[in-house]
């Protein structure tokens, strides 16, 4: 996804947005996580139960369509990332493609392993690795990157038998509207749930970057800023996110005086 909360795509965007500084998957999921979360709430925006759309999902990885059926249908298409299954215990790639997909369905798949190739990740670039969490979690790490890498949102699939695929969803109806402290102050609470990220200073940073907030830095603390409102992530001396203070309403930056 490129800059200031855009819908571009592209394997590489996202690198030269970040000035390349990338040496790790934990990087990428530092980078990747709030933005990830917070675009999945596009397609839970547009889906829940209140919508149209609300009721029964489908996914045919054949045709490579997600169906979401209530009053209405509606049809997104359908990026197979790849599956982390408990029974060995181990994350498996669309690209590699055991399944026989038609390649359309895990040529998203494929952009994250180039970028993996050309920045060293071998998460990225193995056709499979061990699971260092438990499959949803892991699930929900790999669909982020994917999220932010190819700059759609990522859904979870339950796979059976405890496996749990990773998809990203593209349709008009997922592009989703400006940054929203609203709804930051309930992704960033899931995202400390989640556990996924390490350096959350640059966590914050990036999430400012991908979806447009304003941002102000301090020692111990960095605020974001909407049209809607305002929060201030006080940080420990880990770097971690240790407590959250939000302000609805019109945000106004404070003066330079």
């Amino acid at each position: 996804m490129s800059p200031a909360g855009s819908r571009g795509s592209g394997p590489f965007l996202y690198a030269l947005a970040m000035n390349a500084q990338i040496g790790s998957l934990q990087d990428v999921l530092d980078d990747a996580v709030l933005t990830a979360l917070d675009r999945r709430r596009d397609v839970m925006d547009a889906t829940d139960e209140d919508t149209p759309y609300g009721g029964s999902l489908g996914a045919d990885l054949g045709s490579g369509t997600y169906s979401f059926i209530g009053r209405e249908r509606l049809d997104a298409r359908l990026h197979f990332v790849g599956s982390a299954a408990p029974g060995p215990n181990s994350w498996l790639w669309g690209w590699n493609n055991v399944n026989g997909f038609p390649d359309a369905v895990v040529a998203r798949a494929g952009q994250l392993r180039d970028f993996g190739q050309r920045f060293g990740i071998r998460e990225l670039s193995d056709g499979e690795t061990p699971l260092t969490a438990d499959p949803k979690t892991s699930a929900t790490a790999f669909g982020a990157v994917a999220s932010l890498i190819c700059g759609l949102p990522f859904w979870l699939l339950d796979a059976g038998q405890g496996t749990v695929g990773a998809l990203l969803l593209e349709s008009p109806a997922f592009a989703g509207g400006p940054s929203s402290i609203v709804r930051a102050s309930t992704v960033l609470p899931e995202a400390a749930e989640l556990g996924l990220i390490s350096d959350w200073s640059r966590a914050l940073r990036s999430y400012a970057t991908y979806r447009g907030f304003g941002i102000e830095e301090a020692p111990a603390s960095i605020t974001l800023r909407a049209g809607d409102g305002h929060l201030v992530g006080t940080l420990d001396d880990q770097g971690r996110l240790r407590s959250l203070d939000v302000s609805a309403g019109p945000s106004v930056p404070p003066s330079a005086d």
